[in-house]
C-alpha cells in the first residue's frame, strides 16, 4: 500500500503535468502543498523513514526550493533529520544537494566531513553552498581550503573561498587572501572582498 508521501507526491505530479511553470515558485501553487510539505516533515522527521519513502523525500526538498520550507524544518530539527539529510547528499537532484549542504552547518562538527565532501560536488553552485557552509564552522584547515578554493574558475565561489579564509582567523592569511582577490578580474568578487572584514 503507498504511503502518505508516495501519494501526496504522484498527485503532485499529476498536477504539475498541466500546471503553469512560468513562474518561479510555480510548484507551490498545487492546491495542497501545505499537506504535501506536511507529509515530507513527517518522513524526515520519523525516527526511521521507509526506504521506499527516502525518494520522496527527496523529490519534495527538489521541489520546495524557491520557498526552502523543508530546509527550514530541517534546521529547526536537525537531529531529527540527520539519518535523511546524510543521505540526501547523495541526491541526483542538485536543487535537493545545495539545500542540504546550506543546512548541515546547523549540525555543527558532525557535518564537517559531510561537507568536505560537498566541497567535491560536481555542480558548483551545490560545491559553493557546501563552502559556505563549511565556512561556518571555523575548520581547522579553513587556510588549505581557502587556497585551494580562491583560484577556481567559477568567481562565486572565489569569492566564497574569501569567507573560507576569514573562518581561518589568520589575519596575515586573510590580508594574502584580500590582496589576491581585489585584483580578480569579476567585479563583483573584488567588490564583495572589499566590503568584508
Amino acid at each position: 500500500m503507498a504511503s502518505d508521501i508516495e501519494r501526496r507526491y504522484k498527485d503532485w505530479e499529476e498536477w504539475a503535468s498541466t500546471a503553469d511553470q512560468n513562474d518561479d515558485g510555480w510548484q507551490e501553487d498545487y492546491p495542497r502543498w501545505r499537506l504535501l510539505m506536511d507529509a515530507a516533515i513527517y518522513e524526515m522527521t520519523r525516527q526511521s523513514p521507509k526506504q521506499e519513502d527516502i525518494q520522496y523525500i527527496d523529490k519534495c526538498w527538489a521541489i520546495s526550493e524557491e520557498g526552502e520550507h523543508l530546509a527550514d524544518c530541517a534546521r529547526t530539527h536537525i537531529d531529527r533529520c540527520w539519518d535523511v539529510l546524510r543521505l540526501l547528499t547523495e541526491s541526483a537532484y542538485s536543487s535537493t544537494r545545495w539545500q542540504v549542504y546550506d543546512v548541515l552547518s546547523c549540525a555543527g562538527r558532525k557535518a564537517e566531513n559531510l561537507l568536505k565532501k560537498g566541497l567535491q560536488d560536481p555542480d558548483d553552485y551545490c560545491k559553493r553552498r557546501a563552502l559556505l557552509s563549511l565556512a561556518r564552522l571555523n575548520p581547522n584547515d579553513a587556510k588549505e581550503i581557502a587556497d585551494q578554493f580562491c583560484k577556481h574558475e567559477d568567481p562565486y565561489i572565489r569569492q566564497a573561498a574569501f569567507k573560507m579564509a576569514i573562518a581561518s582567523k589568520d589575519t596575515i592569511f586573510i590580508e594574502r587572501i584580500r590582496q589576491l582577490l581585489l585584483q580578480d578580474p569579476i567585479w563583483h568578487v573584488r567588490k564583495s572582498v572589499s566590503l568584508q572584514q
